[in-house]
């Protein structure tokens, strides 16, 4: 059981609302590019607590390392209704802020890609984001391709920022014992 402490946060410059997908966070007015948007909150969890919650709070946590996640409840709901895409306009700063990757208009849905968080299989899905770019399923192991690790640097969580890291060297190192 979680407790209901929470930090979530939602810029002024959004606002949740109802729409196809159920609720979506929007911007109110333009938003820049590397301004903060969202931010998650919760309870830090372990895989094993995460696999034991029955309240749909699982299906919306944060991989914040290999075996721990952050949970917040569904009563609150800001940064859970920041949507994914294949092809978001937002990113990960930090280990829990969501921020702008280029400029937002007036009235434009706030999105990030899920491959940016979760480096595990807790929470794959199918997609109908719409995207030219969309993967149709959304999978923990998204955050290895290469076209995402490009498109996204800098814009990956500390956690999946650090295994990519890891893969580059381990590469790196294969290459060179190759010669």
């Amino acid at each position: 059981m979680l407790n209901h402490v929470s930090a979530n946060y939602l810029s002024s410059k959004a606002c949740v609302r109802a729409d196809a997908n159920g609720w979506g966070s929007y911007a109110v007015e333009a938003i820049r590019a590397g301004e903060t948007v969202a931010a998650f909150g919760g309870q830090c969890v372990s895989r094993a607590a995460l696999e034991t919650l029955d309240d749909g709070s699982a299906a919306h946590a944060v991989q914040i390392d290999d075996d721990l996640f952050l949970v917040a409840p569904l009563t609150t709901v800001p940064d859970d209704t920041v949507g994914h895409s294949c092809d978001p306009n937002c990113g990960i700063a930090g280990g829990v802020l969501i921020v702008a990757m280029r400029d937002i208009a007036s009235g434009e849905r706030l999105t990030y890609d899920h491959a940016m968080t979760t480096g595990c299989d807790f929470n794959e899905f199918e997609c109908g984001c719409g995207a030219a770019t969309c993967r149709h399923k959304v999978t923990g192991h998204d955050w290895m391709l290469p076209e995402l690790q490009l498109a996204y640097r800098g814009y990956f969580s500390p956690y999946l920022a650090k295994r990519i890291c890891a893969l580059v060297r381990t590469g790196a190192e294969r290459r060179a014992f190759a010669l």
